[in-house]
């Protein structure tokens, strides 16, 4: 039986980022993690090249090369300042509801069915802590999450469970069939296909592969698909995020599975292509996958 891999030694220093967040208001911490950002920015190649590729694509042809590391640099510094509202949550916890602008009609009206509802999201923006805000409000909420190597799946699922939040395993489609039938809303990151058995679809000029999943479990058990993200402003004297949910895909399935699942999958990707396009500096993978 093989041993249990060691778990990265940064998951060990999370508590103490939280701990160090009792002390200090958010807005000494921002600040550090601006600087944090632009040191991964400045020295890690590897994904910073990967994410200049990316963008690249985003932000098209006519975008000139210092843009494109402009609105890089932006997005490690996004991406240190989204690790650190994480971390932040036992500080905030009381007031997680209040830490975006929402606009919940469309969200409400989806939810008031006696079905479950699917929201389909992207690596864009906060999308951990959007699962918690939705929690803190109230929504009984389910989010399939991607399992991360050496201890870190455990240690951010402390912070996604901080308050009611349910996080499934993404190999566990019994656990997600049952969130919808529970009237949950089930959210899936769809923007990256993380199987190899997703659909290649037209993104950016280019082509990449989407999951299945948030049409397979639509289709399945007949229920709304929303597309929405969480992403962060800087408005003074508003909150630091904005949530947004659209309103419901129409779509009509034609009674034939295989035709319908790439036909949803399609208009789901075009959907969270749009939002991309909108928050280019908070779109944060690495490993796009393009064809």
């Amino acid at each position: 039986m093989p041993g249990r891999e060691p778990a990265s030694p940064l998951t060990w220093l999370m508590p103490l980022g939280t701990l160090v967040q009792f002390m200090l208001p958010r807005w000494a911490v921002r600040p550090v993690a601006r600087l944090a950002g632009w040191a991964v920015f400045r020295f890690d190649r590897t994904r910073r090249e990967r994410l200049l590729a990316n963008l690249a694509r985003v932000l098209g042809p006519a975008a000139s090369e210092s843009d494109v590391r402009r609105t890089a640099l932006a997005a490690f510094r996004n991406l240190a300042m989204n690790y650190v509202d994480l971390l932040r949550l036992p500080v905030m916890r009381r007031r997680a509801a209040a830490i975006a602008e929402f606009d919940s009609r469309w969200l409400d009206a989806a939810m008031a069915g006696d079905r479950g509802v699917v929201l389909a999201t992207a690596h864009l923006g906060n999308w951990d802590l959007g699962g918690v805000f939705l929690s803190a409000r109230e929504v009984p909420i389910s989010a399939v999450v991607e399992p991360i190597p050496r201890g870190w799946t455990a240690t951010v699922n402390r912070y996604r469970g901080a308050l009611a939040m349910e996080t499934i395993p993404i190999p566990d489609h019994r656990a997600i069939g049952r969130a919808l039938e529970r009237r949950r809303l089930l959210v899936l990151v769809a923007d990256r296909d993380l199987t190899g058995r997703g659909i290649v679809l037209p993104a950016f000029g280019a082509r990449r592969s989407y999951p299945r999943g948030p049409a397979v479990y639509a289709l399945r058990y007949g229920t709304p698909v929303v597309v929405g993200c969480f992403v962060s402003q800087d408005r003074p004297g508003r909150p630091p995020y904005v949530a947004t949910v659209e309103p419901p895909i129409e779509f009509t399935p034609s009674g034939d599975f295989d035709t319908d699942v790439p036909a949803l999958t399609g208009i789901i990707a075009r959907r969270l292509n749009a939002l991309i396009a909108r928050y280019p500096d908070q779109w944060l993978v690495f490993n796009a996958g393009w064809q």
